[in-house]
């Protein structure tokens, strides 16, 4: 054997070895990732609707919801939605109430630039709720825009509209799926 192949085959046996390492460890850990981000998710829904005592998963169309239910009455709607910002995709659920006007929302991930886009999800000293999403409590869903209630954040107009788009379109969607 030359010594060009056996530089081949070594190379190959490393490769195997560390795609096998990598598959072990991705199957170790993924029902871990998965229990946290379901945990995560839970939590979410729960300070979003605290009245709330029960979640019912739901699918209309492309859209995955949770009934927000308090013992038999219905008190409001957590739409999973994603939206483009400018470093990638956004995870929101955001709560409504049973006529679309907003009870809260959290941003589950993103990807923005770390000091701008990042501040959507930002919380300010003394104060519990990031102060971007607080705007949007008490608004409607379906026509909140920034510029009309919504205060865009200082260089990252773009994710401060990709979440405010990513809402309109997503509920006003789901309201009228939901009426037929």
């Amino acid at each position: 054997m030359n010594q060009m192949t056996k530089f081949g085959l070594m190379l190959g046996i490393i490769c195997l070895a560390a795609t096998l390492v990598l598959a072990f460890t991705y199957e170790v850990t993924r029902p871990i990732i998965a229990a946290a981000l379901y945990r995560e998710e839970q939590e979410a829904l729960k300070a979003i609707m605290p009245e709330a005592d029960l979640f019912k998963p739901g699918t209309v169309g492309d859209i995955k919801y949770f009934e927000a239910m308090n013992g038999p009455a219905l008190v409001g709607y957590c739409l999973k939605v994603t939206g483009s910002g400018y470093g990638g995709y956004m995870h929101i659920i955001v709560g409504i109430d049973t006529g679309g006007v907003i009870k809260g929302l959290r941003i589950l991930q993103h990807m923005e630039t770390p000091g701008l886009g990042s501040k959507i999800n930002e919380t300010r000293p003394g104060e519990s709720e990031p102060y971007f999403l607080k705007q949007f409590i008490g608004k409607n869903a379906r026509t909140v825009s920034v510029g009309k209630g919504i205060d865009a954040i200082t260089g990252a107009t773009i994710s401060s509209k990709a979440v405010t788009d990513a809402i309109n379109k997503t509920v006003t969607e789901f309201m009228e799926k939901m009426r037929q």
